[in-house]
């Protein structure tokens, strides 16, 4: 009986052993990935983050879908300068400097106005005198115009405008009509053509109400007629 009872004895200490062994080990394998994670490498993470995204698609999908996933190694400004304020298409090219780039096209002018981009593009090289359809000549250019919209995630307004010449046809009673309907048919170019999201886009047309130069010199009159697209950062938007 007692030889009996030893081996219980000594059977119970070699299972507490077993148990505490097993604890400790967990404890240490714990203290060891909590170093790893206060020794993690920021910028190599969000570079690994970044890399997934982009693998994924989530930074093409426009506003929504990738701001609250890397806000937290930054402020927005940073997020802003680092992905959105960047041309992905184009290899990191910023979308500042490839707006001013495509003033080397006839009749295309690049503005700031405060903290919106906008781009001058000549009505002439869009559409025949007194239509609304786009050119096919001006197809290749507004692709070109796609992948900034791609690269952001802004909202964007495209302006019609057009000069004081008066405009009666059964299609366009007026100028409003005409230069409403040619903002609407690029707005609808960058729906279907990009896969842009509607809720990001607005057209507006102004007809002669906006003139940027007279309209008594022929040349004046040109640069009236318009369309202007604009990328608003500004913060009442």
């Amino acid at each position: 009986m007692k030889g009996r009872g030893k081996t219980e004895d000594g059977g119970g200490g070699a299972r507490w052993l077993t148990t505490f062994n097993d604890m400790m080990t967990l404890l240490m394998v714990f203290f060891v990935l909590l170093f790893s994670m206060a020794r993690t490498d920021i910028t190599k993470l969000k570079q690994f983050q970044v890399s997934i995204m982009k693998g994924l698609g989530v930074l093409e999908k426009g506003e929504g879908a990738a701001f609250g996933l890397i806000e937290s190694f930054g402020d927005k400004g940073q997020y802003k300068a680092t992905v959105k304020g960047r041309l992905i298409p184009e290899g990191e090219e910023l979308i500042e400097d490839y707006m001013k780039s495509l003033e080397a096209f006839n009749n295309v002018e690049f503005q700031l106005r405060g903290n919106d981009r906008v781009l001058v593009l000549d009505g002439a090289a869009l559409f025949e005198s007194g239509s609304a359809d786009i050119s096919p000549e001006a197809v290749p250019f507004l692709k070109k115009i796609l992948k900034i919209i791609q690269a952001s995630s802004c909202p964007v307004r495209v302006e019609g405008h057009t000069d004081n010449v008066p405009i009666s046809t059964e299609k366009f009673p007026t100028n409003w009509e005409l230069s409403t309907t040619r903002a609407v048919n690029i707005v609808r170019f960058f729906c279907e053509r990009g896969n842009i999201a509607p809720e990001r886009l607005s057209a507006v047309g102004y007809g002669e109400l906006r003139p940027l130069a007279s309209n008594d010199t022929a040349e004046g009159r040109a640069r009236n007629r318009r369309v202007e697209i604009i990328l608003i950062e500004s913060e009442e938007e």
